[in-house]
């Protein structure tokens, strides 16, 4: 027998596979791998189940009219033949088409409703709404058998046990799962008791999770009143309703944390929150103080020295009621902020958080009141003071004689014997008439 060359052999292997009918006619199912795509348009790549794998190739004008997709790890069928390359005598499948089998198809039916859905301006960032910083009421939609549940419960109990939860319970996987998932949300977004809603369900395959792509529920979705926090499967996995909703969770345990804020973190706020209304009430008080001070100093330069310890005296009293007033009301308000703060840590932290800046925001308003009032009254009594010394003029203050109850201006308004009342700034004298001389002559 004489020998041949490589180049002999592998064309007399080609025309054997080409004279086979089976080989040239072979539809053939596999997982895709080692995807590449070359300048050309053709496609190479590898297709294998658990125990061999085969290179493959689809020409650019195959690849074209199939519209697929080429991603790894696509379950496919495909027809076409097997052919040998011959600069490297390599055994190759020469793909004519392709066809999405197993998940592979639900994941081209996925791909397809996302687009549509996309168009149509379901998943706009636009429409996303803020979840609230402090939610009162969590409403969960899931299977009442599922970890996922437990899982939940058990970290927003432990971030923060005054929260309550609602849970709507549904079906999370096959037949009419996506119907009863809709339902189950529209319970809860009909009520005006919930804050946000979580939609969750633990790990699965994509037969078992492709409820949460139901047409209806995703556009039941798109009409909610409340927030929603899509929490389904693991992190790698991705349905229409993380597309949808506001927020997307990696984890059930994820969207607690992302939904419930811890306790402390509240509390820690409220008290700034104090703070800042004590520093605001201080500065008020402290600007009236200095108001009432000036006034005092434009009273010493304008009226008599009676009109002057007489407003002083005033103004000390007022100032000492307001740092009595504030003092007291200080004292009050950090005994019910301490009772507070026990009573908060204890159950409906949210409730007594938002009672407690109600009650914050009525005192800020209570002490601007009555320093603008206190103000206003010492403007007043000035002004009033003020008149009194227009009309009495530039003068002091001079001592007035009476008898008894009437004031005298002439020597011919007493007899010998009367007991005269003399007023004098800081009090009166008491004494009686000797004598009476009137123009040098005694009478």
């Amino acid at each position: 027998m004489n020998p041949i060359s490589v180049s002999e052999l592998l064309a007399y292997a080609k025309k054997v596979l080409k004279t086979d009918y089976m080989l040239n006619h072979v539809l053939i199912k596999g997982e895709l791998s080692e995807i590449k795509t070359a300048a050309s348009g053709h496609v190479y790549f590898t297709v294998k189940d658990d125990k061999a794998r085969m290179d493959c190739i689809m020409y650019r004008d195959d690849a074209e009219a199939s519209d697929m997709e080429f991603s790894v790890g696509m379950e496919v069928e495909m027809n076409g033949s097997v052919a040998i390359y011959a600069p490297s005598g390599r055994l190759q499948f020469v793909a004519k088409t392709m066809e999405l089998t197993g998940e592979g198809a639900l994941y081209k039916l996925f791909l397809k409703l996302k687009d549509l859905l996309s168009k149509e301006g379901l998943f706009d960032m636009e429409k996303k709404m803020p979840l609230p910083r402090m939610p009162k009421t969590v409403g969960v939609v899931t299977s009442t058998a599922g970890a996922a549940l437990h899982d939940f419960l058990q970290v927003a109990a432990n971030r923060n046990p005054a929260v309550s939860v609602i849970v709507s319970p549904t079906l999370v996987q096959g037949e009419g799962a996506g119907a009863s998932i809709a339902r189950a949300f529209k319970r809860l977004d009909a009520r005006d008791d919930v804050d946000v809603i979580l939609i969750t369900r633990g790990g699965g395959s994509m037969e078992d999770l492709f409820c949460f792509n139901d047409e209806t529920l995703i556009r039941t979705l798109a009409e909610r009143r409340h927030p929603v926090v899509s929490a389904v499967g693991h992190e790698v996995d991705t349905t229409l309703c993380d597309y949808v909703a506001d927020v997307r969770a990696a984890t059930p345990t994820h969207g607690a944390e992302i939904i419930v804020s811890p306790r402390e973190d509240i509390l820690s706020a409220s008290r700034a929150r104090l703070r800042t209304m004590e520093h605001a009430i201080a500065l008020n008080l402290q600007e009236a103080r200095r108001r009432n001070d000036a006034l005092g100093h434009r009273l010493h330069q304008a009226v008599s020295m009676e009109a002057i310890l007489n407003k002083r005296l005033a103004q000390n009293a007022v100032k000492e009621r307001m740092d009595f007033r504030m003092k007291e009301t200080l004292n009050l308000h950090a005994q019910s902020l301490k009772s507070d703060v026990i009573r908060i840590k204890a159950v409906n932290l949210p409730a007594r958080a938002e009672r407690e800046m109600e009650q914050l925001a009525a005192f800020k308003m209570r002490m601007v009141r009555e320093s603008s009032l206190a103000v206003k009254n010492a403007q007043r009594d000035l002004a009033e003071l003020d008149n009194r010394m227009k009309a009495m003029g530039k003068e002091r203050v001079k001592p007035r004689v009476r008898v008894r109850d009437r004031y005298i201006r002439s020597a011919t308004d007493v007899d010998v014997g009367d007991v005269l009342n003399i007023d004098l700034i800081d009090g009166s004298v008491e004494a009686r008439v000797l004598s009476i001389e009137r123009n040098g002559h005694e009478l």
